[in-house]
């Protein structure tokens, strides 16, 4: 994300928190250095998740050491680093998330927004993105995907309205069965 969004963002009177990826290589090496050296944390959270064989460890570290960071982050007052460490299928990894924030807060206050914004980001992104591979589509031209993506939204609503949790089994189910499409949307 360019610098001038932090800009345009505070003088909108909102704030912000960004995830910084490998295109902005600086702050994202600063960030990791500044996180992990020992520079002082204003606060930390850590919280462990069990889930459908999945165990997750994450500790959500706050750094206010914003000194060696560019000026042109406009209203940067927060580091965050998410390190998450986790064990599935007998195999463990380890992650490394970075954000920037505008705002003045603790670490459980960025763990909660962050968890949220990643559930967004897996129940809706994700199955554009996999299930219904609008990536890999090749309509590109005019209003084209535009249309195509709110046609996939509406798909997806009207499968969740009728309880469907899993995306790739409900079209499986649902996709030649023009009656119970109709039932579904009536």
């Amino acid at each position: 994300m360019p610098k001038k969004t932090t800009e345009v963002i505070i003088n909108s009177g909102n704030d912000y928190v960004i995830g910084v990826k490998m295109n902005q290589k600086k702050l994202h090496e600063q960030i990791g250095h500044i996180t992990s050296s020992n520079e002082p944390i204003s606060s930390s959270y850590t919280e462990m998740e069990i889930n459908r064989g999945r165990t997750e460890l994450r500790r959500v570290s706050v750094s206010d050491c914003i000194e060696t960071i560019s000026e042109e982050w406009v209203g940067l007052k927060q580091l965050v680093n998410v390190h998450r460490i986790v064990k599935d299928k007998g195999r463990t990894r380890e992650e490394f998330a970075y954000f920037i924030s505008s705002r003045q807060s603790n670490a459980f206050f960025y763990s909660q927004g962050i968890r949220l914004h990643w559930e967004i980001e897996n129940s809706l992104h994700y199955v554009k993105d996999v299930t219904f591979e609008e990536d890999a589509s090749k309509i590109r031209t005019s209003n084209a995907p535009q249309n195509i993506s709110t046609i996939k939204n509406i798909a997806i609503n009207i499968l969740r309205k009728n309880e469907y949790e899993n995306m790739a089994q409900a079209m499986r189910l649902v996709s030649n069965d023009i009656c119970l499409i109709k039932n579904m949307i009536t």
